[in-house]
């Protein structure tokens, strides 16, 4: 069966911790506001989250950086370079009826590494991002804790503040904590590495959220609180997940360790087949 077979589960991860924001936070939503020229985005509550489309952009562009440095993995970038995935793939498969077979040959052979895991136009993301509500001691407080921030435009020809071009915006400020959720499908080794890059990444403080970042917001740090999993391979433990839910644990250090170590290994293997 292709690595890239979503029809049968091989097995599950489960990741969870907080974001925290070591400075302030915007990204932007929809609907009119009374008190901002741009108001953060809300849930049905009213309090301020971070979608997972947010979430994931943020993290596959972090893994997308380093990838390059690590052959023989390779990134498109989601570009419509006539190397990238999805121009391939658009150009392979036009005007052609393939079986599911050869779908999944032809994936095997033209998606990039970072693709196979965050996907594309033509297969589906291995990586789940749940939206990341508020932790609950800043649900609980009594008023939602958000800032109005002042900006001016900037004339690019003199390098000014541009006349009567002033704006606002609404922050989420520092040292506000919001949930992380990931799941993972079945993922390859391959896969668990670059995921375990993200998340060491996303611990350093190198994966910068929502808008207005050239100002210094965004900045923020992950802090893994567990790993969990389960092998659905493994009879024994597939009855202890679906009768007790019951997980197998591992540490973040050891996780990343371990799938860390099996990715880099890719290009001591590579460098010693170019030699």
């Amino acid at each position: 069966m292709s690595a890239l077979d979503r029809s049968r589960l091989r097995s599950r991860y489960h990741i969870t911790g907080e974001i925290v924001m070591d400075t302030a936070l915007h990204i932007g939503g929809h609907g009119s506001s009374t008190i901002t020229d741009s108001p953060i985005i809300r849930n049905g509550d009213n309090q301020p989250f971070i979608p997972g489309s947010s979430l994931k952009g943020a993290f596959r562009a972090a893994v997308e950086r380093i990838v390059p440095n690590i052959p023989p993995l390779r990134t498109c970038g989601l570009s419509d370079a006539d190397d990238a995935c999805a121009k391939i793939l658009r150009e392979k498969t036009r005007d052609t009826e393939r079986s599911e077979d050869e779908l999944l040959k032809l994936l095997d052979d033209v998606l990039c590494n970072v693709c196979r895991v965050f996907g594309s136009t033509h297969l589906a993301s291995a990586a789940l991002f749940h939206d990341a509500p508020m932790t609950d001691v800043w649900r609980d407080l009594p008023e939602v804790p958000t800032q109005i921030r002042d900006g001016v435009g900037i004339d690019r020809d003199t390098e000014r503040a541009a006349d009567r071009v002033k704006f606002d915006f609404e922050v989420v400020p520092p040292q506000t904590t919001f949930e992380f959720n990931l799941i993972l499908e079945s993922p390859t080794d391959e896969a668990l590495g670059l995921i375990a890059l993200g998340i060491q990444e996303f611990r350093g403080g190198m994966v910068p959220l929502g808008g207005i970042r050239s100002r210094g917001l965004g900045r923020c740090h992950l802090d893994i609180t567990n790993v969990q999993y389960v092998d659905f391979g493994d009879m024994g433990a597939l009855t202890r997940y679906l009768t007790d839910d019951k997980w197998q644990e591992i540490s973040i250090q050891d996780f990343i360790t371990k799938h860390l170590t099996s990715l880099l290994a890719k290009e001591g293997t590579h460098a010693q087949t170019a030699s």
